[in-house]
């Protein structure tokens, strides 16, 4: 039981790590939406940049997990790779909705 245990362990956290991506995109994502209804310029640059640092966290999560995506891992892990998918396009569509003008000189 033991080993089977230690083996878990890196699984267990490529999705605690997943996990906090998701979370990371949904509170990005939740800051632009403030930022554009408050039309506050500074608020929505620094929402674009966290949507930017949410997506490259996706990411990395999406790769980290794609190496225990295996016949073992496979259905384990699969609810948490399309939860990744699903984060990294609602990222896409928030990023392309609103962009910030470039200020006329």
């Amino acid at each position: 039981m033991t080993q089977s245990n230690q083996h878990q362990q890196p699984l267990q956290h490529a999705i605690d790590t997943a996990d906090s991506a998701i979370l990371q995109a949904q509170d990005a994502e939740h800051k632009l939406q403030v930022a554009i209804s408050q039309a506050n310029p500074q608020s929505i640059q620094s929402a674009q940049a966290a949507l930017t640092q949410a997506k490259q966290q996706v990411q990395e999560a999406h790769e980290q997990l794609q190496t225990f995506n295996n016949e073992q891992f496979g259905q384990q892990i699969k609810q948490t790779m399309e939860q990744l998918s699903q984060a990294s396009q609602d990222l896409d569509i928030n990023q392309d909705k609103f962009r910030t003008p470039k200020q006329i000189r």
